[in-house]
């Protein structure tokens, strides 16, 4: 079984996953201008 402490680090594991495909979504986004 999970305890608090296994659910917390997964929590958090988890935000700083999405909080980085965000940070790279919008990097890449902002660096895909097209020229016309």
């Amino acid at each position: 079984m999970f305890t608090d402490v296994h659910l917390a680090v997964l929590s958090n594991a988890l935000g700083i996953v999405l909080f980085l495909l965000v940070v790279l979504f919008h990097y890449v986004n902002s660096n895909q201008r097209p020229s016309v």
